[in-house]
């Protein structure tokens, strides 16, 4: 008589459960394994299809807390800048970032998502530092005023002023200061995801630096320094790191391109001249103090014409002020005069010793005569009589 063995109705074999147990074990193995998986995408708000992050939120996998998007990369959101953990700010389309320092890293140093095609670990270099803003009373593109664009996140006119000479005059820089500004149109364009960018810069700084360009170095040419030096930082950054996505990132808190300076066109002026007044300041200049020895106040001026005329700021800029006349001192006569130019957002610029004031048109008031003295008190007479 045959045994049959087996388990419920239909008396299947016992190996038969075995291999389907172990079919559903290892299935299940996988499963949990693909789930956990930091190469499946952030699964914590950022985006996990091939497109990259589109949300916002925060990665699983190491985290950085991306709020401003993802952008590129495989299933995963891009960071730009902060270290993982870390939180970045003030980024559109994942590229374009002003506002703080520089930080840890730029994309994917955190393990939950994937950067934008490149690999982590380094920290970009901080775009150009604030100007101040040049003035450019005719309109024609000169370098200093592309450079202020540029510093705002503004590509196509300094490139297109860079590559055309017939958009500019002929004196309004020389071609190596114009190809500077192509170069940083280059890193600005591709910054803002066009793809021949880095190659624009790349060539520009090649070129300039085979030539070898110096920049000036004279006060008049305060940005041109600074920004030959961001462009070949930019470029040496992103030929170590050819897959990242360039970021414009602004620099730390503290540097500037021009220094803040001020000084008198003449040397000498009388009361109730007008003094010409010259330098760089951050902003629109609203007052202008004189300070000298002698004088218990400052004398309070206001620069003349409208304060929003465009030779008044802010780089290489100039104001005027009517000085009061022989009378206005105060019935002093002080020489030396220390100036300080105050501007919109109060911030001050002095010159101690700018000028000096010439008295010798104006004649020192006579003293009272002897007729208009009072008489003098009667001495004491050594004689006298009985």
């Amino acid at each position: 008589m045959a045994v049959r063995s087996g388990s419920g109705a239909d008396g299947l074999p016992v190996w038969v459960f075995s291999v389907i147990g172990f079919v559903l074990v290892v299935g299940l193995f996988f499963g949990i394994r693909g789930v956990a998986s930091h190469d499946g995408g952030a699964r914590g708000g950022g985006g996990s299809s091939s497109g990259g992050g589109t949300g916002s939120g925060t990665s699983t996998g190491g985290g950085s807390d991306i709020t401003g998007g993802g952008s590129g990369g495989s299933g995963g959101g891009h960071t730009t800048g902060g270290s993982s953990g870390g939180k970045t700010s003030g980024s559109t389309n994942g590229s374009w970032q002003t506002g703080g320092g520089d930080g840890d890293g730029n994309g994917g140093k955190g393990r939950g998502g994937n950067s934008g095609g490149g690999g982590g670990g380094g920290t970009p270099p901080g775009w150009l530092p604030w100007g101040p803003k040049s003035p450019n009373t005719d309109d024609a593109p000169e370098p200093d005023s592309m450079y202020d664009l540029l510093q705002q996140g503004d590509c196509r006119q300094p490139y297109d002023s860079a590559t055309d000479p017939g958009q500019r005059r002929d004196d309004s820089g020389t071609p190596q200061a114009w190809k500077v500004i192509e170069g940083l149109a280059g890193i600005c364009k591709a910054a803002h995801g066009e793809p021949n960018g880095l190659s624009i810069a790349t060539r520009a700084e090649a070129g300039l630096r085979a030539a070898g360009y110096r920049p000036g170095t004279t006060e008049y040419l305060c940005k041109d320094g600074d920004a030959f030096a961001v462009l070949q930082r930019f470029v040496a950054y992103y030929r170590r790191h050819p897959g990242q996505q360039v970021v414009l990132r602004s620099s730390a808190s503290g540097p500037a391109a021009c220094a803040n300076t001020i000084a008198a066109t003449g040397t000498s002026y009388e009361p109730d001249d007008t003094v010409g007044l010259q330098g760089t300041w951050p902003d629109v200049p609203r007052t202008v103090e004189l300070r000298a020895a002698g004088l218990p106040n400052p004398l309070v001026l206001k620069p003349y014409g409208d304060e929003n005329e465009r030779e008044k700021c802010c780089k290489d800029a100039a104001v005027t002020v009517d000085l009061p006349g022989p009378d206005g001192f105060g019935g002093r006569r002080p020489t030396s005069i220390d100036v300080t130019l105050v501007t919109r957002s109060g911030a001050r610029v002095s010159k101690q010793a700018a000028f000096t004031l010439d008295w010798s048109s104006f004649p020192q008031p006579p003293g009272p005569s002897d007729s208009s003295r009072s008489p003098s008190p009667p001495e004491p007479s050594d004689s006298y009589t009985q």
